[in-house]
């Protein structure tokens, strides 16, 4: 449309308005896009009337303000954002009021109104208004408005009346189109009624259809007993609320199996109670969420795409790669078209010629460069498609390609290295080939590790090599190749996996004269290429499962809206999250320590209108604390209240997690650094030391490490240790690390320090190298060896020592063996007396060296040693008895092999055999004698008695004294006798062991003394007893004979007596403590000899044999017996049994 200026004519002025109005009413009937319609009037206006600025403003349901719903001239982004006051006071609100135009000729002198910063921002001046629609029911406002003083006629202001009308009729045609389809939807819907009972009392056909299919009678039943799931979902809430509210309710809800759909539902209140219209929406339910899907696929795509208005190259629609890429958010790049971004395109006469070639091509691709927000270009590879739909629009993606053109540039320059590449191909191998499938010439690496060598690969046609597998999958490359293609394949040969690349080779002419064929084993690729490719789905699925939810909080009526899946994650009942709850039930579910640092974030983000983030722990419904950061921004009204707050929320907990153990590791590996017991060095490439340990630094003594380059290193004194020779600069080993060199053989050199100390330092060394295999730094470890060198010296010097000592081992031998059982050292001067070679043993096993019984016997023992165990116990070997002792050798804590000591005991164990034997015949000896003594003493006895009865009344007093004498004497001498044949006995007649309970043994004793516990009124206290191998009877005459003696040498007081026992390493301990006259210390050893007595026979009765016989009995058992006594407090007699008896 053409525009008309001052200078013309006011009829042809008129007639191009009547004009312009003409077609806009066409285009009104026409079009079913209003959004299109009021653009384009915007634009033809100010056009027709030469003004800069037209605006739409719409006046919508609820609203104090009109927003700017289309218009031309205004600053970027103010379209579909920027709203003016509605309030009689502003020229909107009187606007509204008017039937009339509204003529404005200076807005700075109208007393009328005030204007609205809209126009004050834009410098405006002059304008018109016109209400859209009536006074009475107003749409909105049409409006002109020019920057300088404009006299604007009466039939301008006709002219933009007569447009607003225009579009108050497609408006409310529109309207119309609108209302009418709500009416056919409903008249198509399914349809049922439902009583107060809530039963049916109708449903149409369609209801029947959808909801009926087995033709089940439902007239008079409760909705409820014939869809029991409708009380799970909304359906059974929403139509209470229908009906308690008495207003109608719309949603979308799902029902399962037997129905298995969405429904979309409008309920209304009715006189039988309620009608439900609703409908099968479940292929528009999966249509949008196979949208969304595509959404989501077309946003995580790695090219840019634009969907773009042909008309004005502005763009519709994009993806979150392209505003990625260029540096806008979506809302900033929607404002723009393509002009602004792409150099190739720089203005819009180059976007209609494009166009224009377009549409007759339907599809192109091009490569051009695009401009990011802050200027800056980059290379893309644009692919762009015609398309007609429900209108016309263009399609475009674009593909950064500025890694591709560095390779490229790459290519090109690796081209000039080709044939140096072809003769030491990494990896891999090159070969010709010729039109008769035969190699012509072949070379690479790769032949190292193939059964045949490129001389053998020369002049083999492909059917030679391998199997037939191998040439089926390579014949049909090779001959595509030959006619021009080039292929690539991957192929099994020589258990390796190879992909081969075939390209032609021609002439000038771009014949083909020969095949090239280059084949790399890609066996480790591959692997790495599986291995990214599960770790890529691993984290897909972890992004997927990252996101918790959406939300959108409705401010002012504090109706917190969120899905089932946050809701589960703040423990909210998810029906109830849905329909929208307070925000305090999700505050509640945050941690204590994090939810006032949250409630503050977003208050302070409602107070500014802006982006909201926060990190925190929140309790799911399993009661577990999870991380989540929530992201969100507060959407203001055109005063600035806070309206709407959406957001989304992702749960972190495992990068949490994974954070924490990074730390964790970072302080480890810091705090590792700096104890560890070597000095550790790193450098830069130029040499320049830039970090060093505590231990480094106590090793050269000081802060030595400021060496700026590898020649600084002349000034560290150092000298290789196994010759002495200075080291140069160069040779240091952090000079060779720098080089490459990893040194794994440590260098040791001999350094001195900062205070002039020399040490012997053991030094390896290691680069660290970048992506591409450069070094980047240089470490060294440091071990000071100066005392470990002087350790070894020693060590040598003992070894030397403890070898002599070995072989010169008096009377035995002295051997290592290891934990296969075999010995590794052996000496000692007995070796040479069993005639063994000591050569000939080391390096044998005991199964080589011994016959099988004697292997049996002391196995057990060398295992034992390696288990930590030492061990004693004699054999037999070679005609000699010896004593062997198995000992455990460790080394740093570990048992590492064991130690073998042999004595020869054969001359002492048969001087123990003489002795045994000759205390068994002095034993046989005193058990005659006193046999024999028995008869002449009862002869004694018997005619002393006989003088007694027949002679008493001859004998005067001291014939009767001296009779007694003899008496008691001879009674003595019997007890001496029985005494001593007892203690003959303990050996010889005593009974074999067994288990004995000496609580038992104890209780015997007692009964036995129990007289002479009454009489002398002893207490005597006993503690818990254990059980050994004894013999019983023996062990009770113990018991008894110390029990008597602490009752007889109680002294003046009765007896308290106090019997206890104690778990000792070897077995047990037994006290029998009492409180008697005591025992002097000189006396102590001599109690327990025979025949000692430390009273007389006035003082106290007794042989002399009593504790010498406990003696020799605890002695049969393996044990000890003791006494501690002080006089006048009391004696103490230990008694040391051992648990079990190695006999």
């Amino acid at each position: 449309m053409d525009s008309v200026s001052e200078g013309d004519g006011p009829l042809r002025r008129r007639i191009r308005q009547q004009e312009v109005v003409a077609e806009l009413g066409q285009r009104a009937l026409e079009t079913d896009d209003i959004d299109r319609l009021l653009e384009e009037t915007s634009s033809v206006v100010a056009e027709t009337l030469g003004v800069e600025y037209a605006k739409v403003l719409e006046l919508r349901s609820g609203d104090d303000a009109l927003a700017l719903r289309a218009g031309v001239g205004w600053q970027e982004g103010l379209v579909g954002s920027a709203a003016v006051p509605t309030d009689t006071g502003s020229q909107a609100g009187y606007t509204l009021l008017s039937e009339e135009p509204v003529v404005v000729d200076d807005l700075d002198g109208e007393d009328r109104f005030s204007g609205p910063d809209l126009l004050v921002d834009h410098g405006v001046v002059s304008g018109i208004s016109v209400v859209i629609g009536s006074p009475e029911e107003p749409w909105g406002i049409l409006g002109v408005h020019a920057t300088e003083k404009r006299a604007f006629t009466p039939h301008d202001g006709n002219f933009v009346k007569s447009v607003a009308n225009v579009l108050a009729s497609a408006i409310e045609s529109e309207q119309r189109r609108d209302e009418l389809e709500e009416i056919h939807g409903r008249i198509s819907d399914a349809f049922f009624a439902l009583d107060e009972d809530w039963e049916f009392t109708y449903l149409n056909d369609r209801a029947e259809e959808l909801i009926n299919p087995e033709n089940r009678e439902l007239i008079g039943h409760s909705i409820w007993d014939v869809f029991p799931a409708a009380t799970r979902y909304a359906f059974e809430s929403r139509y209470e609320r229908a009906v308690a509210d008495d207003e109608a309710v719309t949603f979308e809800e799902y029902y399962p199996e037997p129905l298995d759909g969405w429904f979309e539902v409008r309920a209304y209140p009715s006189e039988t109670e309620l009608s439900v219209y609703f409908r099968d929406v479940t292929d528009r339910e999966k249509r949008e969420r196979e949208l969304e899907l595509f959404r989501r696929l077309v946003d995580h795509s790695n090219d840019g795409m634009f969907v773009i208005d042909p008309e004005s190259g502005r763009f519709l629609d994009v993806n979150e790669t392209a505003c990625r890429r260029l540096e806008y958010d979506r809302a900033e790049l929607l404002e723009r078209s393509v002009p602004d971004i792409e150099t190739e395109l720089p203005d819009h006469d180059a976007w209609r010629s494009f166009l224009e070639e377009l549409r007759t091509r339907s599809e192109t691709t091009f490569e051009g460069a695009h401009v990011r927000a802050d200027g800056s270009t980059f290379p893309v590879e644009v692919n762009v498609s015609h398309v007609e739909l429900d209108r016309e629009y263009v399609f475009a993606i674009a593909r950064d390609v500025t890694e591709r053109r560095r390779r490229e540039r790459d290519l090109e320059r690796s081209e000039r290295r080709y044939r140096t590449l072809a003769e030491c191909f990494p990896n891999g191998i090159v070969a010709l080939f010729d039109d008769d499938l035969e190699f012509t010439l072949a070379a690479g690496r790769a032949f190292e590790d193939l059964p045949m060598d490129a001389n053998e690969l020369e002049g083999r046609h492909v059917r030679e090599i391998g199997d037939g597998t191998v040439a089926d999958a390579l014949e049909p490359s090779l001959r595509a190749t030959l006619e021009g293609a080039e292929n690539t394949i991957e192929l099994e040969y020589a258990d390796r996996s190879w992909r081969v690349h075939t390209v032609p080779v021609t002439d000038e002419s771009e014949s083909v004269v020969v095949g090239m064929a280059m084949a790399q084993d890609v066996t480790e690729q591959n692997a790495r290429e599986r291995s990214l490719r599960e770790a890529k789905s691993q984290l897909e699925a972890a992004t997927d499962a990252g996101a918790v939810g959406t939300w959108e909080w409705q401010i002012p009526e504090d109706r917190f809206v969120t899905g089932t899946s946050f809701a589960r994650q703040f423990g909210v009942d998810p029906d109830a999250a849905r329909e929208g709850v307070s925000l305090e039930a999700f505050l509640a579910s945050i941690h204590g320590a994090d939810r006032e640092r949250v409630e503050r974030k977003i208050e302070a983000t409602i107070e500014s209108c802006g982006e909201y983030e926060a990190e925190y722990r929140v309790r799911n419904a399993d009661g577990e604390f999870r991380w989540v950061v929530a992201r969100g921004h507060v959407e203001c009204d055109a005063d600035g209240n806070p309206a709407t707050f959406p957001g989304a929320l992702i749960d972190i907990t495992r990068r949490k997690r994974a954070e924490r153990k990074l730390e964790e590791q970072r302080r480890q590996l810091e705090t590792l650094f700096e104890v560890l017991p070597v000095g550790v060095v790193v450098a830069e490439t130029d040499g320049r030391l830039v970090e060093a340990n505590d231990a480094a630094a106590e090793i050269w003594g000081g802060d030595v490490f400021d060496a700026e380059t590898v020649a600084d290193y002349e000034r560290y004194d150092g000298w290789w240790a196994d010759t002495g020779e200075p080291i140069e600069p160069e040779e240091w080993p952090m000079s060779r690390v720098l080089e490459g060199e990893t040194v794994l053989e440590p260098d040791v050199v001999e350094i001195e320090t900062a205070n002039g100390d020399r040490r012997t330092v053991m030094i390896h060394g290691m680069p660290i190298r970048d992506e591409n295999g450069e070094v980047v730094r240089g470490v060294l470890t440091q071990t000071d060896v100066t005392e470990r060198r002087e350790y070894r010296r020693r060590l040598e010097e003992s070894e030397q020592r403890y070898r002599t000592l070995v072989e010169n081992f008096p009377n035995g031998v002295v051997a290592l063996f290891d934990d296969d059982l075999r010995y590794t050292a052996a000496g000692g001067s007995l070796i040479a007396n069993l005639g063994i070679d000591r050569e000939s043993a080391v390096g044998k096993t005991i199964y080589e060296r011994y016959p099988e019984e004697l292997v049996e016997t002391v196995k057990p023992y060398f295992e034992g040693a390696l288990e930590g165990e030492e061990n004693t116990f004699e054999v037999s070997y070679a005609g000699r008895e010896l004593w062997a002792h198995t000992i455990p050798v460790r080394t740093t804590g570990a048992t590492r092999q064991g130690m073998l000591v042999v004595q020869d005991v054969t001359e002492r164990r048969e001087y123990q055999r003489r002795l045994e034997a000759s205390n068994e015949r002095l034993e046989q000896f005193a058990y005659a004698a006193s046999h024999d003594l028995q008869e002449p003493l009862r002869m004694i006895t018997s005619y002393l008695g006989l003088i007694e009865s027949r002679y008493a009344d001859v004998l005067d007093e001291d014939g009767k004294e001296f009779l007694e004498f003899a008496v008691d004497g001879a009674e003595r001498m019997r007890a001496m006798i029985d005494g001593l044949l007892e203690y003959s006995r303990v050996e010889t007649q005593g009974d074999p062991f067994e288990p004995v309970e000496l609580d038992e043994a104890l209780e015997d004793a007692l009964t036995d003394l129990r007289l002479r516990v009454e009489e002398s009124d002893a207490e005597i206290t006993i503690d818990s007893l254990p059980r050994i191998e004894g013999d019983e009877d023996q062990l009770r005459q113990v018991f008894q004979n110390l029990l008597e003696n602490a009752i007889t040498y109680s002294g003046d007081e009765p007896p308290r007596i106090h019997v206890e026992a104690e778990r000792t390493d070897s077995g047990w301990k037994i006290d029998i403590h009492d409180e008697g006259i005591g025992i002097d210390s000189d006396e102590q050893a001599r109690v327990f000899e025979v025949f000692q007595r430390l009273h007389s026979h006035d003082e106290h009765g007794g042989t002399g044999i009593g504790l010498a016989l406990c003696r020799r009995i605890i002695e049969r058992h393996d044990g000890e017996i003791a006494v501690d006594s002080e006089p006048g407090e009391g004696s103490t007699f230990t008694i040391r049994l051992p648990e079990e008896r190695d006999r």
